[in-house]
């Protein structure tokens, strides 16, 4: 069950400052940094990089979005709610980021979790985030994405181009260092055994 405010910023605060190791032998991250806003990033080393399943369902707007169709593309799957405030921060920066990242083959995909249709799309309007939004009303998407706490948001993965997640972040993302690390995984400098920096 996806928490509310205060409980959600908690637990991403306490998740990325543990450093947000994987765990059961999902992947081995290369490379796990915090920063001073709370956000935990974690790079997964190209040979050890965790599938995820497709994920399809009826966006906010009605038309049904499956990831099967990206492959190929970098994606971007970020986890939000109407309700919860971090989301509501990081929100037009993602829309800045995907606008400035769509001619490099970066697709953009929301799942909007535990809301009503009506606040999710008055959110997506007041935050500019133009690309699809997954309707998850029971986390059902959401759980499906292990690597991903079911118990706070907002959270995000970055597939690589075959559908790996090539990058994780728990809490609200820095937005030129999302940027630099999402650029680097479309331009395929992460693609190497040896670990990467962020930012």
């Amino acid at each position: 069950m996806v928490l509310r405010r205060s409980v959600a910023i908690a637990l991403a605060a306490s998740l990325a400052l543990s450093g947000c190791a994987s765990s059961g032998g999902i992947g081995t991250p290369v490379e796990t940094t915090a920063n001073q806003a709370g956000v935990g990033t974690t790079v997964y080393d190209i040979g050890s990089r965790p599938t995820v399943p497709v994920i399809t369902g009826e966006t906010i707007s009605g038309p049904t979005v499956t990831t099967a169709k990206m492959l190929g593309h970098v994606v971007v799957l970020n986890a939000w709610a109407s309700w919860c405030e971090p989301c509501r921060d990081e929100s037009p920066a993602l829309a800045r980021i995907s606008g400035r990242l769509k001619s490099s083959g970066v697709d953009f995909v929301g799942l909007d979790e535990q809301d009503t249709k009506d606040k999710a799309l008055a959110f997506a309007t007041e935050t500019g985030t133009t690309y699809p939004h997954l309707f998850d009303a029971k986390g059902d998407l959401l759980a499906s994405l292990r690597l991903l706490p079911t118990s706070g948001i907002p959270s995000t993965l970055v597939l690589d181009r075959e559908g790996h997640v090539t990058a994780r972040v728990i809490g609200a993302i820095h937005e030129q260092e999302f940027e630099s690390l999402v650029t680097s995984i479309a331009a395929g400098k992460l693609a190497s055994s040896s670990p990467s920096s962020v930012g």
